[in-house]
């Protein structure tokens, strides 16, 4: 299932091939359910090098890579199959809740970014424990619901809400890094995704950062961007919820040009609604200015990368120690 550049640089049979390979995760992928039954272990192609190479480049990038994410948190939800299970589980559908599921969720990927899955008594290795502990429940909810197991599919399409944009618009995000980097982050997200319960055939993170370009690049444009263009019904309440929830974290978050910035990194041309305000067009202006202006110009990045990256750390930093605007907004009662 390897994709492989041709020797006399014809990209042709590459093409055909990333074609197969889309075409037979979308197809069979649908059908296989997630794997809950192999032990939690480390895949016998794992190279703590890179992988820790894609924990620096992270770290280089907190700010920028965080907001893609975020972007593809909020394009996971346009997807009816992954929708119906977050819906089910009724732990996303108001903001209280949202804020609580997804503050976990973050802090689950800091521990993972941050840890040493080496160590099986490390905080990262115990956080992967959990949710897949957490993803088993889950798929037990979903057969009981009617809904069948949670497939290869739907894990590969989490997958790409959490490293799909960081791969495929590092210009439109403002991320550096060198290409070794890259090449760790891939193998990062290859690696957690092996460990959740993707199998080696279906995980979109491949070999190469090339391969795992051209993959991610069918995803987005076969999968992601119609679903974005047309949402699922329900998307919108748990999108604002999403959103609503990540408020108490970054104030500065606002639906419409949140909303209208992940379209742009999907490629979606579609301008904001009709009843966005003032305020979300200039703010979605500022971000789309900060993003692919500020960091990417060397000077300003060089000034600035720096200071939103500690922003970004600070504000979840405080979110999961001492998150004084849910508090305000929500009440210290439920926030706990």
């Amino acid at each position: 299932m390897n994709i492989k550049q041709n020797t006399d640089g014809s990209s042709s049979k590459t093409v055909v091939c990333v074609a197969n390979e889309f075409k037979f995760l979308l197809e069979d992928g649908a059908q296989a359910p997630a794997d809950t039954t192999h032990l939690l272990e480390l895949p016998p192609w794992f190279d703590w090098d890179k992988f820790r190479r894609g924990q620096l480049y992270f770290r280089k990038n907190y700010f920028a890579l965080f907001v893609a994410k975020l972007c593809g948190l909020l394009s996971i939800l346009a997807i009816p199959s992954i929708l119906r299970v977050l819906v089910l589980t009724r732990q996303s559908g108001e903001p209280v809740a949202a804020f609580r599921r997804y503050v976990m969720t973050l802090t689950h990927m800091l521990d993972w970014y941050d840890g040493d899955l080496l160590e099986p008594t490390s905080r990262a290795h115990k956080s992967l424990m959990g949710v897949r502990t957490r993803h088993c429940a889950a798929a037990r909810k979903a057969r009981k619901a009617g809904f069948g197991p949670i497939s290869q599919l739907d894990m590969v399409l989490t997958q790409f809400g959490f490293m799909g944009f960081g791969v495929l618009a590092p210009e439109k995000l403002g991320i550096t890094g060198t290409p070794e980097e890259q090449e760790g982050f891939v193998h990062f997200w290859r690696t957690i995704g092996y460990m959740l319960g993707i199998e080696d055939r279906f995980n979109l993170c491949k070999e190469t950062v090339a391969e795992t370009q051209q993959l991610c690049s069918e995803m987005l444009e076969q999968v992601f961007a119609p679903a974005l263009k047309q949402p699922a019904e329900g998307f919108d309440q748990m999108s604002r919820s999403l959103l609503d929830a990540m408020w108490v974290m970054v104030p500065f978050l606002q639906y419409d040009a949140f909303l209208g910035f992940a379209r742009r990194l999907s490629g979606v041309e579609a301008p904001l609604a009709a009843r966005a305000s003032l305020y979300s067009r200039v703010l979605l202006s500022y971000q789309v200015f900060v993003h692919e202006v500020v960091l990417c110009t060397a000077l300003l990045a060089w000034l600035f990368r720096p200071i939103l990256n500690f922003g970004m750390w600070f504000s979840v930093f405080m979110t999961q120690r001492l998150p004084l605007l849910a508090y305000v907004t929500f009440g210290r009662s439920h926030v706990y």
